[in-house]
């Protein structure tokens, strides 16, 4: 699975969560840490924190190790 293939899977994992104000932005010319940037908002914290820990599940059972 290519870096772009990963990002979009993130947002798809997020949309699905009502995540909100999906942005992700490509960095991969600026930045040596990432290829992406993947930038959602929630509705309070819980839900950021909902957020979170469902791609990094989500991520985690498909072998990948989001930071």
């Amino acid at each position: 699975m290519t870096s772009l293939e990963l990002a979009k899977e993130a947002v798809q994992i997020l949309d699905k969560k009502k995540g909100m104000d999906l942005k992700l932005i490509g960095i991969r010319d600026i930045s040596v840490l990432a290829d992406y940037f993947l930038i959602a908002n929630g509705n309070n914290k819980n839900q950021v924190q909902a957020l979170i820990d469902h791609v990094e599940e989500t991520l985690g059972k498909a072998g990948f190790s989001p930071r």
